[in-house]
């Protein structure tokens, strides 16, 4: 049984894994499967563009039981009496809920998620992980929720976890502590558990090569049920070359506190587009550069730049080409790593929470479906990939990058 409340705390900067977002901040208690246990989940609605609660199993897969499903989205939680959820109705955050994670859930409970899936066994781990997107004033002003464990007729609330924690370093079902650096100077190109690209990681020759898909690589350990991922490796150019990635960018909520979901006129709740390295621990790219700047490798919604047509255009490249990529009109920089740039990076497009009316959302292309297959059900917001100079680039346009033939 655990002795402290969430223990492990994943981010960028934390414990950077499994392709991570860096506008998002994770904590996780792990616990054993037992038939009388029932954990009890109070707190208050963080002031925060998302949140949501997820039970995972012992492989760190989503599951269902009883058609009851391990995912748990903020808009989706009844306030406790006399309290607003503010992604219910309008309202001020801060009104509390309560959570009940159970062997027996059946549908219709309220706020209840299953406590494993069918046929686990006792003893076996089981994991929750809370979830928060662009909290207001950043990860250390959200209040984690209380978690009390009823078993054995007793009823047990944990004290929240500090440093000296019995086991607060420790990390869940492989995955390293929380306190473990990730700074991708530890994994060096080429080493031991990098990927070697795969066909589509070659870069595209024509503009608009359509290299992304919905592939079972990119439904990571963990996955957030509310999130469609589409993702391309992508393999830094030549020197003085420079990778476009162009799209529609979909409809969304802006800011870091709740909003009544779903919206009128919003596509998604939230969209992003990262670069990521891949090994083991398949950090989101963070360079730490020598002035002590740290640049992350995301760009979510409020901080791409969109043309009049709503189109974004991201442009990859070095630390080195920032200042001039930045200088152009309507183009958002995404960093390739410092310490590995010749690493093949995962290029990840996420949609959080697409509302029933939009059609070209992620989540409606299967995964495992070719590239081909997942830009006929996107439409214009699929991302085509070309590649060209810079020079060329900020000459002739972003619509106009293609490669140079010899």
């Amino acid at each position: 049984m655990p002795t402290c409340a969430w223990p492990r705390k994943a981010g960028v900067t934390t414990a950077n894994l499994y392709w991570p977002d860096s506008s998002a901040v994770y904590w996780s208690t792990v616990y054993p499967v037992r038939d009388d246990l029932t954990i009890t989940v109070t707190g208050v609605f963080p002031n925060a563009r998302y949140m949501s609660f997820n039970v995972y199993d012992e492989n760190t897969a989503e599951f269902s039981f009883n058609e009851v499903t391990s995912s748990l989205p903020d808009y989706k939680i009844k306030p406790d009496r006399g309290s607003v959820n503010p992604w219910r109705f309008p309202g001020e955050p801060g009104g509390r809920f309560t959570i009940t994670i159970r062997p027996d859930a059946e549908p219709g409970q309220t706020n209840t998620l299953p406590l494993a899936p069918p046929g686990a066994q006792i003893g076996a781990k089981a994991s929750l992980i809370y979830r928060v997107y662009l909290p207001a004033g950043g990860d250390s002003a959200v209040e984690l929720p209380t978690i009390t464990l009823h078993y054995g007729g007793e009823s047990v609330t944990l004290p929240r976890c500090t440093s000296n924690s019995p086991g607060s370093g420790s990390g869940g079902p492989g995955r390293p502590g929380a306190g473990q650096s990730t700074d991708q100077s530890q994994h060096p190109s080429g080493g031991s558990g990098v990927p070697s690209a795969p066909e589509t990681s070659a870069l595209p020759q024509p503009a608009g090569e359509k290299v992304f898909a919905r592939t079972s690589e990119v439904s990571f350990l963990a996955p957030n049920a509310d999130n469609g991922y589409l993702g391309a490796w992508i393999t830094p150019p030549a020197p003085g070359e420079v990778v476009v990635i162009r799209g529609r960018a979909p409809r969304a909520i802006t800011g870091n506190h709740p909003t009544p979901w779903p919206r009128l006129l919003t596509d998604v709740r939230y969209w992003s587009m990262c670069t990521n390295l891949g090994g083991v621990q398949k950090p989101v790219v963070v360079n730490r550069l020598a002035d002590g700047r740290v640049h992350y490798g995301c760009r979510y919604n409020d901080e791409t730049k969109v043309d009049l047509t709503g189109h974004y255009t991201f442009v990859l490249g070095t630390e080195d080409q920032r200042a001039a990529i930045e200088a152009m009109d309507k183009v958002t920089f995404l960093p390739f790593s410092v310490n590995q740039p010749t690493a093949p990076h995962m290029v990840l497009l996420r949609h959080l929470l697409p509302t029933p009316t939009f059609p070209y959302a992620i989540q409606q292309v299967p995964i495992d479906s070719t590239p081909q297959e997942a830009a006929a059900i996107m439409g214009a917001y699929y991302p085509l990939v070309s590649v060209c100079s810079l020079e060329s680039l900020t000459v002739r346009g972003p619509a106009r990058c293609k490669r140079e033939r010899d």
